[in-house]
């Protein structure tokens, strides 16, 4: 079933207060196992990515090797909370409608606060063979 914020295509997560991209290429995880598995594993996640989990039930960074910036979205998509460069083996039990995990410093560099509408913009999705995953969270 596919969540409040889902789409398809690449999508864009845009703060509508400032203008400033919050993610350029985000990847949605809106199912049991792909919101479970989330970003494990993986050795880093380039600027502009990340990934937006609904609904948003605790996260944890479990074996994850770098930090990650936490927005947390109402129904409406307002920002409910930050977290800041959360490091990985901890936990975070926030409830959420959704939950944005971004690299460190992205919370600072888009300028993202309390109460900011985020905007979620697709644009088409080059086409790639089927069962190939989604190039936002390629490494």
């Amino acid at each position: 079933m596919a969540g409040r914020f889902s789409g398809d295509g690449i999508r864009q997560a845009i703060d509508a207060r400032n203008g400033r991209a919050v993610a350029t290429e985000l990847a949605t995880a809106n199912r049991g196992w792909t919101r479970f598995w989330g970003l494990m594993l993986r050795a880093s996640l380039p600027t502009g990515h990340a990934l937006l989990i609904e609904p948003a039930r605790g996260i944890h960074s479990h074996f994850m090797r770098f930090p990650i910036d936490l927005v947390f979205l109402d129904e409406g998509g307002r920002v409910t909370r930050l977290r800041e460069a959360m490091r990985p083996w901890r936990f975070d039990l926030t409830h959420a409608a959704a939950v944005i995990e971004a690299p460190a410093g992205t919370i600072r560099a888009a300028d993202v606060r309390l109460g900011d509408e985020i905007r979620f913009e697709c644009r088409s999705r080059p086409s790639r063979s089927r069962g190939a995953k989604d190039p936002a969270l390629s490494q």
